[in-house]
Order: C-alpha cells, then structure tokens, then sequence
C-alpha cells in the first residue's frame, strides 16, 4: 500500500472508533508514510534473502558480521509505528483509556457468567 492507501485507512479505522480529528492529520499522514517505507524496506530486504546478519567487509580487508540494515530498519518502523497507533488511539490500551465503548464491549461468556455470579 502508497501512503494514501495507509492514510485513508487510519482515519477509516478512527471515525470508526469515534476520535478523529483534523487535527491529527499531521500525525496521520507521519504514520502513514512510516507504513509506506516499512512496506518498501520489506520488499528490500525480502530481495536480500531475509537475511537478519551479514558479512561485512571493513577497509583494512577484514570481515565482519554485522546485522542487516533491512532488519534493523524493520525493527524502527515497526517501533515507530506502535508509538503513533498509541497516540493516536489504535491500540487497545489507547482506546480504553478513551473510554470509548468499542473497548469495553463484552462478550458472550461474560453476558453469560454474569446471571450466575
């Protein structure tokens, strides 16, 4: 997906929840384009084998192994993306906080242990 793609589905998934804001667009679109460049990182570093280490050769000749920047541009993404998901309220824990009702729904065997509490 381009970062439009992962734009409108941002803010799909938060008029849903009820918290967007125009105000969060900034956000939004940050986050977005972060989905965007992990998404191109991956394609990379699918190309490169998946590769988590590899050999890396200094300027004196000797060869060293060294962690793929693939993967650990990978690990900052996703990072980056969690942090954003959690200020803009897409994480459970965000969401709650919110109070929005979507979070504190509950299920069937709950509805069900309650009448034989």
């Amino acid at each position: 997906m381009d970062k439009e793609e992962y734009r409108e589905l941002i803010i799909n998934q938060m008029t849903e929840l009820g918290i967007y804001q125009k105000q969060y667009d900034l956000l939004i679109d940050t986050m977005a384009m972060t989905c965007e460049l992990r998404d191109r990182n991956l394609v990379e570093w699918e190309k490169a084998g998946f590769e988590m280490v590899i050999e890396y050769t200094n300027k004196a000749g000797a060869t060293n192994i060294s962690k793929s920047p693939f993967f650990l541009n990978n690990l900052q993404f996703n990072e980056q993306i969690l942090k954003y998901g959690k200020e803009l309220g897409l994480s459970p824990s965000a969401t709650k906080k919110l109070g929005n009702p979507l979070a504190e729904a509950k299920d069937d065997f709950d509805e069900f242990m309650k009448d034989y509490d």
